[in-house]
């Protein structure tokens, strides 16, 4: 943190406090139900409103809209794990997606409950709960997990009998969320799995 730049004005630090400025204006939308979330709609609205005025850049942009996006991810996972409703396919996902900007998901996160909570006990458990996903992250997901595509668009094809097509793009995305799962951990796993695909 602090050693990404976004052209020459914008380092992610400056961004970061942009995001928690903004992380919530998806309220004005959802309140006359425009959206179906505050996230996406406020991720929508900083994309299209916000950042044309701030003249932030395309990747300024796509990196305070994902943080916007996914400010609530870290205490959903807090509170499914509360309730005994935690599973590592959610836990998965959560890094698959977000963990190029997870570090700065967890501080957004603890501005956030701190600004909204003077529950010494809550504030303490979310604390521990960001140091459960990043042990989660070290000891599992990057031991466990095959992120990079098995199987490609060309050898789905070969093995399906498949011309060019839409399907050879969805299999290779239930292929993909099969590994993210952790269900898939190898090629030989891999074509078994399409196999067994019915289009």
């Amino acid at each position: 943190m602090g050693k990404r730049r976004f052209l020459t004005d914008f380092s992610d630090i400056s961004l970061l406090k942009l995001s928690a400025f903004f992380h919530d204006i998806g309220k004005i939308r959802t309140v006359k139900k425009r959206f179906k979330d505050r996230e996406t709609a406020g991720s929508l609205i900083f994309r299209k409103e916000v950042s044309p005025e701030l003249a932030l850049g395309k990747k300024a942009t796509e990196f305070v809209s994902r943080l916007i996006q996914h400010h609530l991810d870290v205490v959903r996972l807090f509170y499914l794990k509360k309730s005994g409703y935690l599973n590592r396919k959610q836990l998965n996902f959560f890094w698959y997606e977000n963990k190029d900007i997870a570090v700065y998901l967890f501080v957004l996160t603890m501005a956030d409950v701190y600004a909204t909570s003077e529950d010494e006990e809550f504030l303490k458990e979310i604390r521990l709960f960001i140091i459960y996903l990043q042990e989660y992250y070290f000891d599992y997901y990057v031991a466990n997990i095959v992120e990079e595509h098995l199987l490609s668009g060309k050898e789905i094809m070969e093995i399906l009998g498949l011309s060019p097509s839409p399907a050879v793009g969805k299999v290779k995305d239930m292929l993909l969320r099969q590994q993210i799962s952790g269900k898939i951990k190898s090629k030989e796993e891999a074509v078994d799995f399409i196999k067994s695909i019915t289009l």
